[in-house]
Parts: C-alpha cells; sequence; structure tokens
C-alpha cells in the first residue's frame, strides 16, 4: 500500500487543484505580458505512482537524498510541484527564483524548497553573468531535471543522476558564440554545494566548487563536455568518530595494524580533500528518432569515486513516443575485506581489548563498502502527449545489483545483490 497518506494527500489535491486553475492562470498571465507586465510566472509538476518489485525491505529512490521508504506502491518517489518567476528589472538585469515542493529526508533543511535564486545580469546580448542558488551547469539536464515534461522518460537515469548534486551557491559567467552552422556556450562557475545521503543520515557541504561547460548546437546535435573540481570540506557526522577511532588504534606499535588502519582511514576521511568530475553528453535528434549518452568519471577522494553513464534512444509516432534505455553505474574498489585485527592484538590488549579493536575494523569495512553503487538498468516506456501541456508516461525498469552495490536504494543490505523491477505511470504537465 502508498506509504505517508498524508504527503499523497496532500500532493494528489495540490495537484488537482493546479491542473483545475492552470488554464485560468495561464491565461492571467498571457494577459499580462501582453499588457507588458515585466514578471512572468510558470510552473511544473508531476503525479506518478510506482511500483517495486525488490529483495524484501528494500526502498526504490530517483536520489540518493531521498528518505527511506517500504513498500511497493508509492506516491512519493517522483512526485513534486514547481513554480518558477521571472522578473525583468530591465533587458539586461532579471531576478528568478524557482520552488519546488517534493518529498525530502529528514536533515534537509527547509530552505532547499529553493532550487534557484539568482540575478542574471547580460551586458551584451551573447554574456551573461548569474549570482545566486544556481543549477550546477555540468551535464544534459542540469537546466531542467525536476521538470518531467521536459524529458521523454519517467525520470532521469538513476545511474548517472541519482548521486549528483542538484544545486550551487555562487556565480556563474555564460559566453555565446556563434558560428556559420552551430552555436557554442562556454560557462564557468564557482561556488558552494550540498551533498547528503541516507546511508550516513547527514547532511554536508561541499566547497569550493569550480567548473568549466563547453556545448556545441548544430542542428539536431548537441555535444556538452564538463569538467568540475569540487572540495570536500567535511566528512559526515555519522563517520568522525569511527575516523577518530582509527586514527587512535594508529598508536599501538604493530606496524601491519597502523599500517591497515592508516588505509581504512584514508579511505574515509575526505576532510580537505576533492574529486574531479568528467562529463560527456550527446544528444541528437533527426526527424522522428531522439538518441542521447553520457557518460561521467570521478575521481580524486576514493569515497566520491565512480564511473557511470546510459544511452537511450525514442521514436516519435504523432502524439507517442517509444523508448529504450540502458543505464550503469560502478565504483572502484569496492568491497574491501574487513582485517584481521584480533589475532596480533590480544597478546598486547587481552581478548577484550583486540575484540573492540576487531569491531572497529569490521565497522570501518562496512562503512566504507556503503559507499558501493554497483548496477545496471534496463528501460522501455511509453509516453503520450495528450495535450500540449499533460503528458502521461507508462516506463517498467529493470535493475541488476551487484553484491556490495546497493548504495541507490534505500534499507539495502550490502549482500549478496539482488534484482528489482520499477513500473511507473507518471502525469507530467506545465502551465
Amino acid at each position: 500500500m502508498i506509504k505517508d497518506k498524508h504527503f499523497a494527500r496532500w500532493l494528489f489535491y495540490g495537484v488537482c487543484s493546479i491542473i483545475i486553475l492552470a488554464s485560468t492562470f495561464s491565461n492571467t498571465v498571457q494577459s499580462a505580458e501582453l499588457a507588458g507586465s515585466s514578471l512572468r510566472i510558470s510552473g511544473f509538476g508531476t503525479l506518478g505512482l510506482t511500483n517495486t518489485d525488490a529483495p524484501d525491505g528494500w526502498g526504490f529512490r530517483r536520489h540518493i537524498e531521498q528518505p527511506a521508504n517500504e513498500g511497493s506502491l508509492r506516491a512519493d518517489i517522483d512526485s513534486r510541484i514547481g513554480v518558477q518567476l521571472n522578473y525583468s528589472i530591465t533587458p539586461q538585469f532579471e531576478l528568478v527564483s524557482q520552488l519546488v515542493a517534493k518529498r525530502r529526508s529528514s536533515y534537509a533543511p527547509s530552505s532547499d524548497i529553493i532550487e534557484w535564486a539568482f540575478a542574471a545580469y547580460r551586458p551584451v546580448p551573447d554574456l551573461t553573468i548569474r549570482v545566486g542558488r544556481l543549477n550546477i551547469d555540468s551535464f544534459l539536464l542540469a537546466d531542467y531535471r525536476n521538470v518531467g515534461f521536459a524529458y521523454r522518460y519517467a525520470r532521469p537515469p538513476v545511474e548517472f543522476y541519482g548521486s549528483l548534486p542538484t544545486t550551487l551557491d555562487g556565480v556563474d559567467i555564460n559566453k555565446d558564440l556563434q558560428f556559420d552552422d552551430s552555436r557554442w556556450r562556454i560557462k564557468v562557475f564557482a561556488g558552494r554545494s550540498y551533498a547528503g545521503d541516507l546511508a550516513f543520515d547527514s547532511r554536508i557541504v561541499v566547497s569550493p566548487v569550480y567548473g568549466l561547460t563547453t556545448t556545441r548546437e548544430s542542428g539536431g546535435l548537441t555535444l556538452r563536455a564538463g569538467l568540475s573540481w569540487v572540495g570536500l570540506s567535511e566528512n559526515p557526522n555519522v563517520l568522525k568518530p569511527l575516523i577518530a577511532a582509527l586514527e587512535g588504534i594508529q598508536a599501538i606499535p604493530v606496524p601491519s595494524v597502523v599500517a591497515q588502519a592508516h588505509e581504512l582511514q584514508d579511505l574515509m576521511d575526505g576532510e580537505d580533500d576533492h574529486s574531479l568530475y568528467m562529463a560527456i553528453g550527446v544528444n541528437y535528434e533527426i526527424q522522428d528518432w531522439v538518441m542521447n549518452m553520457e557518460v561521467t568519471n570521478v575521481t580524486g577522494h576514493p569515497s566520491g569515486n565512480l564511473r557511470a553513464g546510459y544511452a537511450g534512444i525514442g521514436r516519435r509516432i504523432g502524439p507517442y513516443t517509444i523508448f529504450a534505455g540502458i543505464s550503469h553505474i560502478t565504483t572502484p574498489d569496492i568491497p574491501i575485506e574487513t582485517p584481521d585485527w584480533a589475532t596480533p592484538l590480544t597478546p598486547i590488549l587481552g581478548s577484550a581489548g583486540a575484540f573492540q579493536a576487531q569491531i572497529l575494523a569490521a565497522s570501518a569495512a562496512i562503512a566504507r563498502n556503503n559507499y558501493g553503487a554497483k548496477q545496471t538498468s534496463y528501460s522501455l516506456g511509453t509516453r503520450w502527449d495528450f495535450r500540449s501541456d499533460m503528458a502521461l508516461k507508462v516506463q517498467w525498469e529493470h535493475f541488476k545489483i551487484e553484491a556490495n552495490g546497493a548504495r541507490l536504494w534505500a534499507n539495502s543490505t550490502l549482500e549478496p545483490g539482488g534484482r528489482a523491477d520499477v513500473t511507473s505511470l507518471l502525469l507530467d504537465f506545465v502551465f
């Protein structure tokens, strides 16, 4: 049955009210724009149901920051509602805000409802400077990953987008270049972001963040390459006592234990370290065919290392689009084995002390293996654009999760992996 009935009921009533008022609201806004108003109000939303057939207790999530869930049929995985306001003070200066209501983790502050809140300045038509809360523009869907109506599938592939941060508090500068047959966009950005993970039940500041994105558009072909340097300013709170204990045990004069403890500490202690995100994306539309793919490689501190990618193809037939895709993620050097500290430490610490040390070793190995995301998914679905501002989608996904690779799932166990099927029915709309 559907959990969190209050959320589902609130969302249902809210979406229904917005659908009923959308036409009247849209007409009002259009009338204001025709009258020369500098304020534009728009919105988007999704009313979705997911049915999950997975190992006992596992919960499907579209992003690792979503809270735990149980049960097969749910209405809170994809359902959300958003409103965007654009206010043009002058032709060169604009204020933009976007609010998105969706189910969030308990550690997420209320300010997370603000997806965008920035000022944009265009000193010349081909140069834009934005300051405030922005999207991290390194990936194809960065501008509209919350707007389900803007893409054909049910949700951005979770293997690729399910662990990426969404917002940047900072500044970006975009330069447009026009050539005979192509348009180029070069963007640099800097600021800070936030990362959370249900496995560690905490949210940390990711700072500083620097990036460069280059996009080329020509005809129906879009190419994008992004490079981001991400500083890791702190460790999750739940790991801090473990990291401190690993540092303390290195005072014991047993070289093998000292070396193993130091290695475990390095694997988890990301404070003042960094990760490097490299991504390439391709989107190609020709006649009624749509094809896209993205790959990313994250290196640097071991806690952030991963390789992920997806590829999809779609065919439009009148108001219908049939699509299929494959997506994959893997984290290197996982799993690690629990070292044996009981044997070498018993003569020094006694059986009780050695037992406690062995628990520490096992806890450190489990914490490290919790970073593991190793899975492949296959998807097949249909989109029906039955109105110019509404689309109905049906999608089936089959997931193959390897042992120690279920980080993207809620309530998952490290062993032994498994298989899952997720069927989704969504109504996407804009107004």
